[in-house]
Order: C-alpha cells, then sequence, then structure tokens
C-alpha cells in the first residue's frame, strides 16, 4: 500500500512513498548516520499507512458510502483472516529470531544493522499484510471482529518498534555504536 509522509529531512521537505522512503534508509546508512532514524520513519510510514486505511475504510463503512457485498461470506473470511493473522504472526517471528542468531556471530557492525533491517522489514509486512486483508475484510463485509483483529495486530506492530536499546540487546552490540 502506497503511503505518504512529510517529513522533514536534510533540512528540506520532502514527500515520500514507500521507495522513497526504502531510498532514504539506504541512503542514510551509506552515509553512515541516521541507521535508527530511517528505520523508525519506515516503521512509523507503515504503521501511520495501516491506521489511515483502517480509519477511511471505518468512515466508509460508517457513512454507508461503502455498504458491505459479500456478507454471505463472513464466516469464510474470518477462518481465513485469523488463519493469515496467526501465520504471519509466527512466520515473522520464527525468521526474526533465526535472522538474529545469525547476525549475532559477525564481527561487523554495518552487516549486523543491514541484516536487523532485513529481518525486522519481513517481521513488519508479515504482521502488516494479515492487517490490511482484516480491514478489507471488513470493508467487504461489515463485521467489526475484523477491525479488531486488525487492532490487535496494529498493536503487535507497535510492540515491534525499533529502538536502540532493543537493538543493542539483539544484537549483542554497544549502544553508543548504534548511530
Amino acid at each position: 500500500m502506497a503511503c505518504v509522509v512529510i517529513c522533514r529531512c536534510y533540512r528540506r521537505s520532502c514527500l515520500f512513498n514507500d521507495q522513497s522512503l526504502l531510498y532514504l534508509v539506504m541512503e542514510l546508512q551509506e552515509n553512515n548516520t541516521g541507521y535508527l532514524k530511517a528505520l523508525q520513519i519506515v516503521h512509523r510510514a507503515m504503521l501511520l499507512g495501516m491506521i489511515l486505511f483502517a480509519a477511511i475504510s471505518f468512515f466508509l463503512s460508517y457513512t454507508g458510502n461503502f455498504p458491505p457485498s459479500l456478507q454471505s461470506y463472513n464466516e469464510v473470511f474470518q477462518v481465513i483472516a485469523v488463519l493469515l493473522s496467526l501465520a504471519g504472526f509466527f512466520l515473522g517471528n520464527f525468521l526474526f529470531k533465526k535472522k538474529i542468531l545469525s547476525l549475532r556471530e559477525l564481527n561487523n557492525l554495518t552487516s549486523k544493522l543491514s541484516g536487523y533491517r532485513a529481518a525486522s522489514l519481513i517481521q513488519w509486512a508479515l504482521l502488516e499484510a494479515p492487517a490490511l486483508f482484516a480491514v478489507i475484510c471488513f470493508l467487504l463485509v461489515g463485521n467489526f471482529a475484523f477491525l479488531a483483529l486488525a487492532a490487535a495486530l496494529v498493536l503487535l506492530f507497535v510492540i515491534n518498534a525499533p529502538s536502540k536499546i532493543k537493538i543493542a540487546m539483539l544484537l549483542q552490540v554497544r549502544e553508543e555504536d548504534i548511530y
């Protein structure tokens, strides 16, 4: 989902979509500055995208501008949404932990941070996809249980936000080394 974020970078205003956010992350990391800040920008952009999509979907449904058209598939969508959510959560955690364990053995800090970024993006994507699917199911069916499921996934997404102390602990490096 293309998410648009307005922020300040390099002392000028910038308008970012998902691709330019990833470009900013890579550019900041090439300059060895702002690794954590860039990762936090990507996380917040993904979070904002999910929240805005859910809010717009709720508004469209509440105002009657998008009436539910597939109410007969409610049970089917519930099963699929729950299975996708569980699979995304457990697979994301499994892949993240596996990558982190392999990163701990590396000696190069840049490689560790790059690997952490990749592992985080995979974990976040595996949480974001089922959340967006749940919101789409809400739009199609009109069942608020899908919004509750999306909210739970968003909460898990927030819990997985990057922080200096978390990265240092997981990668077994000093906090001062994380730029």
